[in-house]
């Protein structure tokens, strides 16, 4: 369950292929560079979900305990930034926001399937219900933001990429 931000650089993948293979450390180096330019994302991200009481309030019965309990610091740590990710055609994804935490995805694409529980049980259905009356329709977490959080990414990671990119020229001449 991940919202996608991402941003089309081209040479990026053959790059970071290239520094693996010429020094693994500077790779890893470039990726953690990213990674960090990517910080503002993951803030942007987190604002969307609700804390504990909030939740509680308009969902009662739904715990904070279990594989798909809604906590928010485990909700928060689950929103973590991927580097690379699927070619669709010529484009690679460079950065790729996801959510780790099964409570946070649960609460961020429940009912995306027309509004459909999926088991088509009457507490699925009204688990949905309660989620759309108190939170909008599915895609109510990082989705919310994604315009937003393509703006920051741009200006920091297209940086972040550049020196990955003069790194790589760097190695690639010596």
């Amino acid at each position: 369950m991940a919202a996608s931000a991402e941003i089309q650089v081209y040479g990026v993948k053959a790059a970071l292929k290239e520094l693996g293979q010429i020094d693994k450390k500077q790779r890893f180096k470039a990726v953690n560079k990213v990674k960090s330019a990517a910080k503002p994302m993951i803030e942007e991200a987190r604002k969307r979900y609700p804390d504990n009481p909030d939740l509680q309030q308009a969902m009662p019965g739904w715990s904070t305990k279990g594989r798909l309990g809604y906590d928010k610091p485990k909700v928060d740590k689950g929103v973590q930034v991927q580097v690379g990710g699927r070619s669709r055609g010529d484009s690679y994804a460079i950065v790729t926001l996801i959510q780790k935490d099964p409570g946070g995805a649960l609460y961020d694409i429940a009912g995306f399937n027309n509004g459909n529980s999926g088991n088509g049980g009457p507490e699925g259905e009204q688990f949905i219900r309660n989620l759309n009356r108190g939170f909008g329709k599915a895609q109510r977490g990082m989705w919310r933001s994604v315009r937003v959080i393509r703006e920051l990414a741009d200006k920091a990671i297209t940086e972040a990429l550049q020196e990955v990119m003069a790194e790589v020229n760097r190695k690639l001449v010596r």
